[in-house]
C-alpha cells in the first residue's frame, strides 16, 4: 500500500549557485559527440558548481536507460538537467540526489502521454527502474510561456520501487512564484511505472482555501 505524503510550497527557495561548466552525457560517449556515456563518469569528473547535461531519450528516438547513479558522490553544488527542453531520462537502477545536488525540471505544458515511449513530452520526467532517494533539491522552472493553473499535475519522478527522502519533504523543492491565490503542492503516491512517484500540483493557496470556505458558508447562510 502506498502512503500519500503531501507538502505545500508557495514561496521560492534560494537557488543553487550558477553552474561553472557544462558536462555532456549521452549514448556512445565521445563516439556520440558527448564527453561521457554514463552519468557516473560525469559525476567523477565534475567540480563544484558544474552543470551535468544528460541527453534525454526523446532526443535520440529509441528508448534507452542510463546506469544507476548517485549525485551524492559528486562535488558540491552540482546541478543536473536533461533532454531537449523538455525531455525524459530513464535510469536502469536506483537513483539518488545527494544533499549538495540540484535536479532541474522544465515545465512547458501538461501532456506527457509519450513518456513511456519516445515521443514528445511537455515537461521533464525521470523514470527510475528502482528506488529514488531525495537528499538534495528538485528545482522547477516554467518555459515557453507556460502558466500552470489549478488542477494541473506533473509526475516528475516515477519509480518501480519507492521514493525516500531526508528531513522535511517540503524543503527539497524550489518552485516558481505563483499568482495570488495559487500554490504548489508536492505529493508521493503510486505512479505510471508501478511504484511510487513524486507529483507537483497547482492548488489553491492555504489562505485562498479559507476564503473560499468562508464564502461558501456565507452563501449557505443567505439561502437559509
Amino acid at each position: 500500500m502506498n502512503v500519500s505524503i503531501i507538502a505545500t510550497l508557495s514561496t521560492v527557495v534560494c537557488a543553487m549557485p550558477a553552474a561553472a561548466a557544462i558536462i555532456t552525457v549521452g549514448p556512445g560517449g565521445t563516439s556520440g559527440g558527448f564527453q561521457f556515456g554514463q552519468v557516473t563518469d560525469a559525476i567523477t569528473a565534475a567540480t563544484s558548481g558544474d552543470l551535468i547535461h544528460v541527453v534525454g531519450r526523446t532526443e535520440n528516438g529509441p528508448r534507452f536507460a542510463y546506469d544507476a547513479f548517485d549525485l551524492g558522490l559528486a562535488a558540491s553544488d552540482i546541478e543536473m538537467t536533461w533532454g531537449l527542453s523538455p525531455g525524459v531520462i530513464e535510469v536502469g537502477g536506483n537513483m539518488r540526489v545527494g544533499p549538495n545536488a540540484n535536479l532541474r525540471f522544465e515545465l512547458g505544458g501538461t501532456n506527457n502521454a509519450q513518456v513511456l515511449t519516445s515521443g514528445r513530452v511537455d515537461y521533464d520526467t525521470v523514470l527510475v527502474n528502482g528506488n529514488f532517494q531525495l537528499d538534495g533539491m528538485m528545482s522547477l522552472s516554467l518555459i515557453d510561456g507556460f502558466a500552470p493553473s489549478i488542477g494541473h499535475t506533473f509526475e516528475l519522478v516515477s519509480t518501480t520501487g519507492t521514493v525516500n527522502w531526508t528531513g522535511d519533504f517540503n524543503l527539497h523543492f524550489n518552485a516558481p512564484a505563483m499568482p495570488a491565490g495559487l500554490s504548489w503542492q508536492f505529493t508521493v503516491g503510486s505512479g505510471i511505472m508501478g511504484g511510487q512517484s513524486i507529483y507537483a500540483s497547482v492548488v489553491p493557496a492555504p489562505g485562498a482555501m479559507a476564503v473560499l470556505a468562508l464564502a461558501g458558508f456565507a452563501s449557505r447562510m443567505r439561502r437559509r
